[in-house]
């Protein structure tokens, strides 16, 4: 069986001498092509994530990360077999140089292989493109969230009839695809900690409203930015789990439209002695370099500079 989840990092030139600029439905397009799912799962959450849009390196060549999620089948195409050969984004002709397979630990290892290093306790998430969680109000207007917790963060998992149905992000991916003898009390065991987790800003990296301006006049809004989570208490299999979450969440993106490379996010790891700061003590992996968004509007009013308790009550499951 073919290890998941797993992440390639390609490498494109373009062939187009003018060309709009590349924007998110197109690449959806292509990985729907690509990775084609039945039509009455159209509106359900994707088996692949977009983890960013390609991102121009000079010289016509553009860098991509995509990552395929399901555990019980391999991707329709491998993205190795895509090489030499032209794909459509839009109005580029882009011809994938290179596939290079950063990630391919399946779930087992990822959620109950043996006791690793010292699991992480800090990590700073860094978005790459806007990140896209809102809810409705009374009217059914849709209210971003700019500030978000760790519920938002990490996802959620759906059920029905006490059985699961769906899910969404990193928590919705486990619930999804991992084996079900795993899942089960990994997810329990996330429940259990997640009240521990607590947020604070990055100073000089505040989350910002962002604006993405889609096709036919269309803008999706979401926040750009940095925070800093921590896991306060809680024993080493909580710490475990905390870890688990941060690596899953590069690569499930973070809130809607994760298929369309919304949501993107790094995650540095940090010391526990690290300053007010948040100096980056290390990669929760190694990982090829990769070029992160600058926030365009400006700050919203600054969080406050003290760490605040998400409360939580059974809101991991929708």
């Amino acid at each position: 069986m073919v290890p998941v989840p797993r992440r390639w990092t390609v490498i494109l030139r373009d062939q187009a001498d003018t060309a709009r600029p590349i924007r998110p439905e197109d690449c959806h397009g292509l990985l729907n092509r690509w990775w084609p799912h039945p039509p009455e799962e159209h509106a359900l959450a994707k088996r692949w994530a977009m983890n960013g849009w390609p991102a121009p390196l000079g010289d016509r060549l553009h860098h991509w990360t995509l990552t395929w999620l399901d555990d019980a089948a391999p991707p329709p195409l491998d993205p190795e077999e895509a090489v030499g050969r032209v794909q459509r984004i839009g109005d580029h002709l882009l011809e994938p140089l290179s596939v290079t397979r950063t990630f391919d630990r399946d779930y087992g290892e990822l959620l109950g292989g043996p006791p690793g290093p010292v699991p992480v306790r800090s990590a700073e998430l860094r978005s790459r493109t806007p990140v896209v969680t809102a809810t409705r109000d009374a009217s059914g207007e849709r209210i971003p969230h700019v500030w978000p917790g760790p519920r938002r963060i990490f996802g959620a998992v759906h059920r029905s009839g006490g059985g699961i149905v769906g899910g969404s992000g990193a928590m919705g991916a486990v619930a999804r695809f991992a084996p079900p003898a795993l899942s089960g009390p990994w997810l329990e065991s996330a429940f259990e900690g997640m009240d521990l987790v607590r947020r604070l800003p990055v100073p000089g990296e505040e989350v910002r409203l962002a604006e993405h301006h889609q096709a036919e006049g269309r803008t999706v809004l979401g926040w750009q930015g940095a925070l800093r989570l921590e896991l306060t208490g809680g024993d080493r299999r909580h710490a475990e789990v905390f870890t688990a979450l941060l690596e899953l969440v590069e690569l499930t993106g973070v809130g809607k439209y994760t298929a369309q490379g919304f949501g993107s996010v790094l995650v540095d790891t940090v010391t526990r002695d690290a300053p007010a700061t948040g100096t980056v003590a290390q990669r929760i992996r190694r990982a090829p370099q990769r070029l992160a968004a600058r926030p365009e509007p400006g700050p919203l009013e600054a969080p406050a500079a003290v760490a605040e308790l998400e409360e939580f009550g059974g809101l991991l499951f929708d």
